[in-house]
């Protein structure tokens, strides 16, 4: 309920509607002096009308003429009774006066201010200055008018504050604002009374259920806005309703989503139906392919309970959480939904970028990463072909960073072997990988390429790309075999090249690293996209970021990508702990 501001604002009404609410709903504890009594029998909260007179000798008093609204407000009544939960009576011409700061709270609130300090925070450390008190009976509370915080209406800002509260000075831009979060206090602290019922409850229980239609409508933004009022006035379906709004924007430091907990498991009908197809893609990695077909089937999607507005229960799914991107979630609440279904269904956002270039342009600067490719096989048959140990199966999905907790509890890592912890899933049409984040060094003297026993049925791509150690320059390798046999490769080290076999054109590393063809004089890793770019292009694979990055796949352990020690050569143990996935 949007009240008029400045000198037209109807007093009157507003305070008449306060004081008979709170009359209908007293209790016998509610009456706690003669005061309350006379207001009850009365029912008015306030005092006769403040005559002309009486204003202009506060004003003289005070040597300032009153802002509007507390001006108009005393024309009606001059001050008033349970002006919120904290403030039992606010002054009238009588009762204002400035406000004596025997606490000495200047000073505590300006100890903190420091040269940059915004004129705002000027205002609020330094208001026990200059302020008119307007509490004269409270729970330790202070309203102060301030006479220096002024709008263009003439408005002065109101702040209060409560040694209780523990936070800083609440600011309202006038008495008016004031007098009407006092209202809405109001409300909230009878809400949970079953026989507090009148017009205004009645009236926001009417706006709750439009918004929740709104929101079924995909206008969640406007129901968002809807609901946070409805809350301050403590309708008990708004904060439910609002809150599943809010989780799907990001606000999640309440685990409880507000809405049924287990619907990824327990949708019905056709939207479940969907799930279920979105988790198996979700699980090999089709993150895409996942997302579109939860939007595609959303407005079939039911609510589980009355109060449930959207499939909130997706963003704690393991395998669909992920998918759920800032953008994809509002997305998902702008989609018609439920009884409010309209068909359409908006265009899928926030994909994958494709390919593998989006490898090199990763933030947080340089990533050092190995994957390897494998054509015409699923990728359950991955550890069959490169796994540890004979009989090696798939993890159960998780992530990145407890996959190597749980494959390498104790961070050990060897110059004697190095068997790598992947994640697995779909690379494109026909092509499954095997994706290591957190590789070993590279030791060119000791690899063996893994795409020689996984090209078993076709063909195996291995990359392997590294940021500079030791000043040898950037590394990125490639190495490509089939059916058994490695067919080229190569190996470059900053304007270093190693090479073998006959590497096709659009992969030579001349054509694609600027420091080999033009002995260094370029950035390292300059040609690292274009070399990925390369390579999806001329195998058609991509991997899935989203999945790759935040999600939960399939792992195991792979065999050693490099051979024993020779005679004479020696090895290091070191024991660490596995970066996390987002360390760099």
């Amino acid at each position: 309920m949007t009240e008029t501001a400045g000198t037209d604002y109807d007093w009157q009404s507003f305070l008449t509607r306060w004081s008979e609410e709170w009359a209908d709903s007293c209790r016998p504890d509610d009456i706690h002096d003669a005061d309350d009594a006379t207001a009850h029998r009365a029912r008015w909260l306030g005092f006769a009308p403040a005559a002309p007179g009486r204003i202009a000798a506060l004003e003289a008093r005070l040597g300032h003429r009153l802002p509007p609204s507390y001006r108009t407000f005393l024309e009606v009544t001059d001050g008033w009774r349970h002006a919120g939960g904290s403030v039992w009576l606010l002054a009238g011409t009588e009762g204002a006066r400035w406000y004596e700061d025997d606490a000495g709270l200047a000073d505590i609130f300006t100890e903190n201010l420091t040269g940059d300090a915004t004129r705002e925070q000027i205002l609020e450390a330094t208001v026990w200055t200059r302020a008119l008190e307007l509490a004269v009976e409270s729970d330790a509370a202070s309203v102060l008018l301030d006479p220096e915080d002024v709008d263009e209406h003439g408005e002065w800002a109101v702040y209060t504050w409560a040694p209780w509260r523990a936070s800083p000075p609440e600011r309202f831009a006038s008495f008016r604002e004031f007098m009407q979060d006092a209202y809405r206090e109001f409300h909230n602290l009878r809400a949970d009374r079953p026989d507090f019922v009148n017009a205004t409850t009645r009236e926001w229980d009417r706006r709750v259920e439009e918004a929740r239609r709104d929101a079924l409508r995909g206008a969640y933004e406007r129901a968002a806005a809807t609901l946070a009022e409805a809350q301050e006035f403590g309708r008990p379906r708004a904060g439910t309703l609002r809150k599943q709004i809010t989780w799907l924007l990001g606000d999640r430091y309440r685990r409880d989503p507000g809405g049924p907990a287990g619907e990824a498991e327990d949708a019905p009908g056709p939207f479940g139906d969907a799930v279920r197809r979105a988790r198996e893609l979700a699980r090999w990695g089709d993150t895409d392919a996942a997302w579109r077909t939860l939007l595609a089937a959303l407005p079939a999607w039911q609510p589980l309970e009355p109060d449930h507005l959207a499939p909130v229960g997706l963003v704690t799914d393991p395998l669909l959480g992920p998918l759920l991107t800032p953008e994809r979630c509002r997305t998902l609440l702008a989609t018609p939904r439920g009884e409010e279904a309209t068909g359409a269904v908006a265009a899928a956002v926030d994909e994958d970028p494709g390919g593998l270039a989006w490898l090199a342009e990763a933030d947080g600067g340089p990533r050092e990463y190995r994957f390897l490719l494998v054509e015409g096989v699923e990728p359950a048959a991955l550890p069959a072909l490169v796994g540890a140990e004979e009989g090696t199966t798939l993890e159960a999905p998780m992530t990145r960073w407890d996959a190597r907790r749980a494959l390498n509890p104790g961070g050990v890592s060897s110059s004697y072997d190095d068997k790598a912890v992947v994640a697995v899933g779909r690379a494109g049409d026909g092509w499954s990988f095997a994706f290591d984040g957190d590789p070993q060094p590279f030791d060119e003297t000791r690899f063996v390429s893994p795409a020689v026993t996984a090209s078993r049925h076709g063909r195996a791509v291995v990359v392997w790309a590294a940021p500079d150690r030791f000043d040898r320059g950037a590394l990125f390798h490639l190495s490509v075999a089939e059916h058994g046999t490695l067919r080229y490769a190569f190996t470059v080290f900053g304007e270093r090249c190693e090479r073998s076999g006959e590497i096709p054109e659009a992969l030579l590393p001349e054509r694609l690293f600027p420091e080999v063809r033009d002995g260094g004089r370029y950035a390292e890793r300059h040609g690292e996209a274009d070399a990925l770019a390369a390579v999806a292009a001329t195998f058609g694979v991509t991997l899935p970021r989203l999945a790759v990055d935040h999600g939960r796949l399939h792992s195991f352990t792979t065999r050693s990508w490099t051979r024993p020690p020779g005679p004479g050569e020696g090895y290091a143990v070191i024991t660490v702990g596995p970066r996390r996935p987002d360390a760099g």
